[in-house]
């Protein structure tokens, strides 16, 4: 039998025994013949399409737990757990931006009372909770310390490390240099390890104000879990803190020496692994990185983010009209133009090029004619005639290999400062509009990372989580008709 069987069976069987279903009613109901019912219940099929499964859902009346659990044993049984449980993971990265959005405090928090040091220059702790209490005193004298820095060597995996360093130091001016592992033994359909380092490096990310992860690849337990005794590296101001990976065993070490001599190791180790995070401070920087990014990589196969790629439409003599008369005008229209060329020259080869959109994204253009990502200050709001000419050269410029898609709200939206692009070399790049004048873009070139989104997008295409092609269509033009009517 299989997952969803066991699942309609669960959720029919004591109905049935208690005299407040049957299966004629059912089948009447939800318009599927019996004969197909009782197929589903016994497992020896599946619902042909998700709108059957949607009428024998609504047909059970089911709330909506019970709903989303019969939903996911049909997603299961249809395409197996494993990869069930890798598209689920991505799906869950994606959505872990969205609980972070506003968590960054306008002005820099007082700092806390530090924890106390050990009043020796050398100190050792045994025990989980020891161990953990030297961290928190470390990481705290250090951020209570005017512009400190932190350099950090440890797994994301030690999550009490990660809490403590995004608790301790959110907005405040302090600084942390972190590097990581990935796996590198992983199987490419085995996403949940790098992708539970990505996570740590988002959480890091929203708290810290200057935050600079780096990563490298091994195998995650013969370089930390077989014989490297104290692989965890914590480097402060004032001492040098080494754990082992189990968080059981710490020596702590306090002076310049000893400070001056585990920085050294720290940048020697940096030297050999590669940044992760680039922090840009203008939509300048940020077009240019892009531009530096398509130089270098493949061109796009995937992209997905709040908004469409309407800004690709615009021409000299609409940047021209709407920019702000501001210092660097010119140069901000120039990396404006060699992006939006460089996007239609990607969509005049062969490769196919997909963009998923949300309906937030675009109602938000429609409703303030303001582009998403792109700071407010800079430029003024597009007319509705304007907006409704991007609309149409978007809808009707496109080259055939070129192909747009309006997600829908189910199972969460779309986080709405986020872009992710998947290009045909395997690089994937998550850019972020952490404020309207900040941008932090990762860039990755990760086999298990590459093969979990390409999994997850194709699915995504044909999946229920999105609109077809023709209706998405229809949606833009009726987007079009109502700005119409403004003018």
């Amino acid at each position: 039998m299989s997952v969803f069987s066991q699942k309609l069976q669960a959720l029919i069987q004591p109905r049935i025994d208690k005299g407040q279903l049957t299966i004629y009613g059912l089948a009447r109901n939800s318009k599927i013949d019996r004969s197909s019912l009782y197929k589903f219940i016994n497992g020896e099929r599946l619902p042909a399409s998700t709108e059957i499964l949607s009428r024998l859902v609504d047909a059970l009346r089911l709330s909506p737990t019970q709903a989303f659990e019969l939903r996911a044993a049909y997603d299961i049984s249809r395409m197996g757990e494993e990869r069930y449980r890798r598209r689920r993971h991505t799906l869950e990265f994606l959505n872990f931006f969205n609980q972070y959005v506003g968590t960054q405090p306008a002005e820099t928090l007082p700092p806390p009372e530090p924890p106390p040091l050990p009043s020796g220059c050398s100190e050792v702790r045994t025990g989980v909770l020891p161990v953990n209490n030297l961290v928190q005193a470390v990481v705290g004298a250090e951020t209570a310390r005017p512009n400190g820095e932190i350099l950090v060597i440890a797994q994301p995996d030690y999550d009490f490390l990660i809490h403590t360093l995004s608790a301790l130091t959110l907005g405040r001016e302090c600084s942390v240099q972190h590097i990581l592992c990935l796996e590198s033994e992983s199987q490419e359909e085995d996403n949940h390890y790098n992708l539970g380092c990505l996570r740590a490096v988002v959480e890091l990310m929203f708290s810290l104000k200057s935050y600079q992860p780096y990563y490298y690849y091994d195998n995650i337990t013969s370089h930390f879990k077989n014989s490297n005794s104290l692989p965890y590296l914590i480097v402060t101001s004032e001492c040098a803190l080494q754990l082992s990976y189990n968080q059981k065993y710490a020596v702590c070490l306090r002076g310049a020496e000893y400070v001056a001599f585990f920085r050294k190791l720290f940048n020697d180790a940096r030297k050999n692994a590669n940044l992760m995070l680039s922090t840009l401070d203008t939509v300048t920087d940020n077009i240019r990185f892009y531009q530096n990014i398509f130089q270098k990589c493949a061109a796009p196969h995937w992209v997905c983010s709040c908004s469409p790629h309407i800004l690709q439409s615009m021409d000299r003599e609409l940047f021209e009209k709407y920019i702000y008369d501001i210092p660097g005008r010119e140069e901000i229209i120039q990396a404006f133009l060699g992006y939006c060329d460089r996007q239609r020259a990607f969509l005049q080869e062969k490769h196919a090029y997909i963009g998923f959109f949300t309906r937030e994204g675009i109602d938000y253009f429609c409703r303030t004619g303001r582009f998403r990502q792109t700071p407010s200050s800079i430029y003024a709001p597009l007319e509705p005639r304007d907006r409704w000419e991007l609309l149409r050269r978007f809808c009707e410029e496109q080259p055939p290999a070129f192909k747009s898609i309006l997600l829908r709200n189910n199972p969460t939206p779309f986080p709405a400062h986020l872009e992710v692009i998947a290009f045909w070399d395997g690089s994937i790049a998550f850019s972020y509009e952490h404020t309207p004048h900040q941008f932090r873009v990762m860039l990755l070139f990760e086999k298990s990372l590459t093969s979990c989104f390409e999994d997850f997008f194709t699915y995504l295409e044909n999946s229920r989580h999105v609109f077809s092609v023709s209706e998405t269509k229809a949606f833009l033009r009726q987007k079009m008709e109502e700005l119409e009517r403004m003018f």
